[in-house]
């Protein structure tokens, strides 16, 4: 189904920095810059230490396609139905796992409340791939005679024609926002219409044979049916890597709470979907750094024994391109209380020490540097005389730099300390505002919002420089940020290692009770697509370069922006461009999107449209000229003794303010009435 290709091309990439004064400024002032921490270690260790990382690590900050200005990679968002990543041409790959269903009022059992959905989905008879066998015959246990899947697509999803493939022999169903075409359908190749404004798309197997059961079954735009061939990747989803060095594939492989321990248990390329609780196949990954020339970055499930690290080094060793590094990481965020493998390190640590006096997070984080340290000996032993290609991670938290201090120590092993086996970078997610969406500020929050801009130029002042939100820290959210940054770059010094984020970016979501304000959703929305978000990210980056971090990976690619936050660099993959998505790209290649299109307020009588993000204030400023990609908001304003109607033009709800995407020229018009 898919090609892997290997290329002997290498670069190693480095690059200069022109630093204007206040770069300079912010340079002098960074204390993590060239100094030193004893910790734990004599100074002889710490020269050890700094000698062996110096022969181990790459000859350059990332070896990968060249012409990157700095080391910017990201994570890749995690495969599933309601993603907007789309990055497989086959969609049956995302889809959601088979769940059961019957005819209300026909099959026995079966009524309105449980057609949909009859909680039956471990009495499917399913192959070692996933694909459905046999169905039950109609009878009263089980319920469910059907098996389905569905895409819950967002609504920017492509509308039109697409084509289902599949061998055997059988009967496939499709409803909510897909039908099939029957004209157009044929055996073994149906052709469905999706409209994603009719809810997601539906594909059950309503029948099929037992002898020669439906499989095999592949979900793509008929345009791109001849890709099926020789893809596995979308063209879009490759294009939207552009600006990123190295992928980190924590989501695609599912690393919290997984389930994966033995090799055996692994995702395989043949599995019917790459959406479940074991992830994206290994050999998945690697083609597709093979294919786009990233480094991998991989997260080893907490519960995988050795034998599962050994095959795993080793089918990297031999598929992945010669000319790009690994980088190796130990689960995720294992001091995270919010992730189940933290809880069960923990038990690790305390079976092993169990007549130690230490507390068991401390138990934990010892444990953690241990397994991190003997994976990174498996690898190490793996690539033999390549080892330099393999970069070991012990990842931390931002916050609290002790994690780093301890794990990388680990006084409790008796075969620490654990940096000692070729552990080369420390790696922390310095996101930068997560303060403002906490509870404890959400009354202070609502408040901003209820502003005439939504509370957007509060926000911002918050986060650019402070001040705003009592008891927020001094200096605002970068500031904030900067200080973890030197904090761990002073221990990352000490200990000879280098410094990455294996996570970072804005911070903006609601916490608690917080995360159900509209009010708080809708304000970090706009300020994830204002134009000043760009600055943000500008000087965020700028100030992570300075301090001397090395490989920075945002989170992450592509992403819808909810309640639950704005990660994604876009929103959709048909989009190319965005406030954050065009600094990444500015920082990594050294240039952004360069197109431009304008942006007209049409006047009216009665009132007027504000846009003071992009310098709009009709009356004296009616135009602006933005980026391609970039979205405006627009506030209506009506004058005394006339209330706003609607927008027409760009917009058309009736909601004072409406969001423009510059993707062409666009003009917009409020209109007023005169009231009674």
């Amino acid at each position: 189904m898919f090609q892997i290709r290997f290329s002997r091309k290498a670069s190693l990439i480095t690059g200069p920095h022109i630093l204007d004064t206040n770069e300079t400024r912010d340079l002098l002032r960074a204390p993590g810059v060239m100094m030193f921490k004893v910790t734990r270690r004599t100074v002889g260790e710490i020269v050890a230490a700094a000698l062996l990382a110096l022969l181990l690590a790459p000859c350059g900050l990332v070896a990968a396609q060249s012409g990157y200005s700095r080391p910017l990679g990201s994570n890749l968002n995690e495969v599933a139905d309601y993603s907007p990543q789309l990055p497989f041409v086959n969609l049956f790959l995302s889809s959601r796992a088979w769940f059961t269903q019957c005819r209300a009022e026909q099959d026995p059992g079966c009524s309105y409340s449980n057609a949909w959905d009859t909680n039956e989905a471990h009495l499917l008879d399913l192959d070692s791939s996933g694909w459905v066998r046999s169905l039950p015959a109609r009878s009263a246990s089980p319920i469910f005679t059907m098996a389905a899947t569905y895409w819950d697509v967002p609504a920017e999803f492509p509308a039109g024609r697409y084509v289902v493939l599949y061998d055997g022999s059988g009967t496939i169903e499709y409803g909510v926002g897909a039908s099939k075409v029957t004209s157009e359908s044929s055996a073994g190749r149906d052709v469905i219409a999706v409209n994603p404004a009719s809810g997601g798309i539906l594909l059950r197997i309503a029948s099929t044979d037992p002898v020669n059961y439906i499989r095999n079954i592949r979900v793509v735009a008929r345009a791109d049916e001849p890709l099926l061939q020789t893809e596995i990747f979308s063209p879009a989803f490759l294009s939207r890597l552009e600006p990123y060095a190295s992928l980190r594939f924590m989501d695609w492989m599912r690393t919290n709470g997984s389930v994966v321990s033995s090799w055996d248990s692994r995702a395989l390329p043949s599995n019917a979907r790459y959406s479940t609780g074991e992830g994206v196949p290994l050999e998945v990954m690697v083609s597709l750094a093979n294919k786009t020339g990233k480094a991998p970055w991989f997260n080893i499930p907490h519960r995988a024994n050795d034998t599962y690290v050994q095959n795993f080094a080793e089918t990297v060793l031999e598929e992945l391109r010669d000319d790009l590094v690994v980088y190796v990481e130990y689960s995720n965020e294992v001091w995270n209380g919010a992730f189940s493998q933290g809880d069960w390190i923990q038990s690790r640590g305390e079976a092993a020490w169990p007549s130690s006096g230490e507390s068991g997070f401390t138990k934990r984080i010892n444990w953690h540097g241990k397994r991190t340290a003997e994976i990174c000996d498996i690898f190490r032993d793996v690539f033999g005389s390549a080892q330099s290609r393999v970069v070991c991670v012990m990842a931390s938290q931002a916050a609290n730099s002790w994690t780093a201090d301890e794990a990388l120590a680990c006084p409790l092993w008796d075969n620490g300390p654990c940096v000692s086996h070729g552990i080369g970078a420390i790696a922390i997610a310095p996101y930068f505002g997560d303060y403002v969406g906490q509870e404890e500020n959400l009354s202070q929050v609502r408040e901003w919002a209820r502003s005439s801009d939504g509370g957007l130029g509060t926000l911002f002042n918050e986060l650019l420089n402070g001040g705003d939100l009592s008891g927020g820290p001094a200096g605002g959210a970068l500031q904030q940020s900067f200080g973890w940054i030197d904090e761990n770059m002073n221990l990352a010094n000490g200990y000879g290692v280098r410094l990455l984020a294996y996570e970072g970016g804005q911070h903006l979501v609601g916490v608690g009770s917080a995360g159900n304000s509209e009010a708080l959703t809708t304000l970090f929305t706009a300020a994830n697509r204002d134009a000043r978000m760009a600055e943000l990210y500008r000087r965020y980056l700028t100030g992570w370069n300075l301090r001397g971090g090395d490989l920075f990976m945002h989170f992450n690619d592509i992403g819808s922006y909810t309640r639950y936050g704005s990660w994604g660099a876009l929103e959709r993959i048909g989009q190319s461009s965005s406030p954050k998505h065009n600094e990444l790209r500015a920082y990594s290649l050294g240039s952004g999107p360069s197109t431009r299109h304008t942006l007209r307020v049409v006047r009216a009588s009665g009132g007027t449209a504000v846009s003071p993000a992009n310098g709009i204030s009709c009356g004296r400023q009616c135009s602006a000229s933005l980026l391609e990609g970039s979205q405006a908001t627009l506030r209506a304003l009506a004058a005394s003794g006339f209330r706003f109607v609607r927008w027409s033009g760009a917009c058309s709800n009736t909601k004072r303010q409406c969001t423009v995407t510059m993707d062409r020229d666009r003009s917009v018009r409020a209109i007023f009435r005169r009231r009674r």
